[in-house]
């Protein structure tokens, strides 16, 4: 009898034992701080490590220690001001963040009382084990993404019960982790004390502590005492926990102190911009605009939840609308929300984590009818313009909150002209920039919102002098200034011509004229002529004289003829072949005089050959001769002509024939 009695006892003793070690803590593996804003699928090992432990639950060891305050946000019985002031909070669970997807496991053997969601706590598992006295406590876990158990299953320490998120009222990828020693509701809440109150104010003002202490216990302190496995080893467990030294709040850096250290770390390898998908910030009354959030990670798409409470959208909500208000999950690197107008007027809105602003901007909510005409307009263009280049302009109209009027359609007709200077536009609104066709050239620009680009016209302009121009946008009817330059456009001379070059007056009439345009801002004087820059010089020109014919038809004729024999001839011309003196003067009086003189005449030792009635045409009708050291003896037909010397032979013909 004795022996079995004995053999009865070490059997007890050995259950004891058993369920003393067999409580573990929910969490194994969790992501480094640094890591857990990306789903735990998806980190590889060096995002992961072993939960550390507060030995002994000696919390004021750790309260400077920023990598455990980062992954035990907030402890049993602090504020979430603090989240580490423990003793003057009435927090009833202790919150371990860590990466969505993280596995959560059963703390011990015991059976699920409850499996699914709970008001504020989302997906919620609770579990009843009972003591080796018979008695019971809960264990209770909760804003999970996953349940991987039904109520009533039995389960045993380390089976998987379900993994991490921020379902319910949460803030942020963690597991809400408490242990009950009563069966009134789980997760335990002041259902007697709380009742009617705010829990945030219960819990920050450190209300109902005897209801707190009397039906829950420290899960950290819990898990590490080893001896836990009777009602009165919870008890004192219990007892001690309302003697534990406080930790006063000047001596811990606050939650959100900490926040803003995990918002920084993040953004070492992560990046985030915002737009709003809103042209001009204008946005109609009663239309929904769809906005945009782009985040990568170390320059990839990035998918997972922001940091802190996630990105806060804050705006005036008697003028607009934003769905949702805040945001915090982000999938393959974007996320779109809704802005829509509900009254005319300027709104602000901006977008926060934490305190880093990432968007701060006023929208305009307008009525059609309210944009029927412009209020005013803005010109933008260059400080300064090379003679003879082709610069681009813009005129942006703008609305009466002074926005750029943007895809609002408009009414009425515009003109964009210089006051002072002379000059030339062509609107390029509807086409890939590009150099404006000198039959398109206009000295008036009329526009109205069917020539626009969305609503922004977009004019090349071409100055013909030096005289500073003034740009103006006036209204086709009432004659009303919309804009004007604030300050003069100057001009300057292309690079790579000489002023003491020989034939330098020469260049600039051609200049003036437009025969030929500066490339990137150059005219190299020196430079052999190609067959490219012959064709657009002789093309030029016969636009120039056509234009100035003005309403003469039949020299306007004539120069279509020419435009056309021209292109005829052209196609036999090597783009890129250098052109030769006599080659060139061919062209100049075989097309835009159109008529050589023949006779036997000579001047130069070497006029004589296929060229020799258009050198002989040069000579009499317009007086041409080199001005270099051979001009008397030779013309050098052979000669490669330079862009210089072309210029010159090409403004001499031009001026006799006007």
């Amino acid at each position: 009898m004795k022996k079995y009695i004995l053999l009865l006892s070490l059997f007890f003793i050995g259950i004891e034992s058993a369920y003393a070690s067999g409580f573990v803590y929910p969490l194994n593996q969790i992501s480094k701080s640094s890591c857990r804003y990306s789903p735990w699928n998806t980190l590889d090992d060096g995002c992961k490590t072993t939960l550390p432990h507060i030995l002994e639950a000696d919390y004021t060891k750790y309260k400077n220690n920023t990598e455990y305050r980062r992954i035990y946000s907030v402890l049993y019985g602090s504020t979430y001001t603090y989240g580490w002031d423990v003793g003057y909070g009435s927090h009833q669970w202790v919150d371990i963040a860590t990466a969505k997807g993280t596995p959560v496991y059963s703390i011990g053997d015991g059976t699920v009382v409850s499996a699914g969601w709970q008001t504020g706590w989302g997906n919620t598992v609770s579990i009843k084990h009972t003591l080796s006295d018979g008695k019971a406590i809960y264990s209770n876990y909760s804003h999970l993404s996953k349940i991987n158990i039904t109520k009533g299953t039995a389960v045993q320490a380390w089976n998987m019960i379900g993994e991490v998120w921020n379902t319910g009222n949460s803030y942020g990828n963690h597991l809400h982790f408490q242990i009950d020693v009563t069966n009134q509701a789980h997760p335990y809440y002041f259902v007697t004390c709380g009742k009617w109150k705010d829990p945030i104010a219960l819990v920050n003002q450190g209300l109902c502590r005897d209801f707190l202490t009397a039906n829950t216990i420290d899960p950290i302190a819990f898990l590490e005492n080893g001896t836990i496995s009777t009602t009165a080893a919870v008890q004192m467990l219990q007892e001690k926990g309302k003697t534990t030294p406080k930790i006063e709040k000047k001596s811990i850096k606050t939650r959100e102190q900490i926040l803003d250290e995990d918002i920084q770390d993040f953004f070492k390898d992560h990046a985030l911009s915002v737009s709003l998908g809103v042209p001009g910030n204008n946005i109609e009354a009663g239309k929904t605009y769809t906005a945009r959030i782009n985040v990568t990670y170390r320059n990839r798409p990035f998918t997972g939840s922001l940091p802190a409470e996630g990105l806060v959208l804050s705006y005036d909500r008697s003028g607009v609308k934003l769905f949702p208000d805040t945001i915090i999950a982000i999938e393959n690197g974007v996320r779109e929300f809704q802005i829509t107008g509900v009254k005319p007027g300027k709104y602000g809105i901006s977008l926060k984590i934490g305190k880093r602003v990432f968007l701060s901007t006023i929208v305009n909510v307008f009525k059609k009818s309210d944009m029927e005409y412009p209020s005013q307009a803005i010109l933008l263009n260059n400080s300064s313009i090379i003679l003879a280049d082709e610069k681009l302009t813009a005129v942006v109209f703008r609305t009466k909150y002074s926005s750029n009027q943007i895809d609002i359609p408009y009414n009425g007709r515009y003109i964009l002209k210089s006051l002072t200077g002379k000059a030339k536009f062509c609107n390029v609104s509807k086409k890939t920039p590009r150099k404006c066709d000198p039959s398109e050239l206009v000295e008036e620009l009329e526009f109205g919102y069917d020539d626009t680009y969305r609503g922004v016209l977009l004019a090349n302009i071409l100055p013909f002098d030096y005289m500073p121009i003034s740009l103006v946008v006036v209204g086709k009817n009432s004659g009303k200034t919309y804009a004007k330059s604030n300050t003069d456009i100057l001009i300057t001379n292309p690079n790579g011509i000489d002023k003491t070059y020989t034939y330098f007056p020469d260049a600039i009439n051609a200049l003036k004229k437009g025969i030929i345009k500066p490339q990137s801002g150059y005219i190299l004087q020196d430079r052999e002529l190609i067959g490219k820059q012959a064709k657009e010089m002789i093309r030029n020109s016969l636009a120039y004289l056509f234009l100035k014919a003005g309403n003469d038809q039949i020299k306007k004729q004539a120069f279509l003829s020419r435009m056309k024999e021209f292109e005829t001839r052209a196609a036999k011309i090597d783009d890129y072949k250098k052109i030769t003196r006599a080659e060139f003067a061919g062209l100049v009086v075989g097309i835009i005089d159109g008529s050589p003189i023949v006779n036997e005449d000579k001047k130069w030792v070497d006029e004589s050959g296929e060229y020799k009635n258009v050198i002989t045409t040069l000579r009499l009708r317009y007086d041409f001769i080199w001005k270099d050291q051979f001009a008397a003896r030779y013309f050098q037909s052979d000669k490669s002509i330079t862009v210089g010397e072309s210029m010159y032979m090409i403004e001499k013909v031009i001026v006799k024939d006007t």
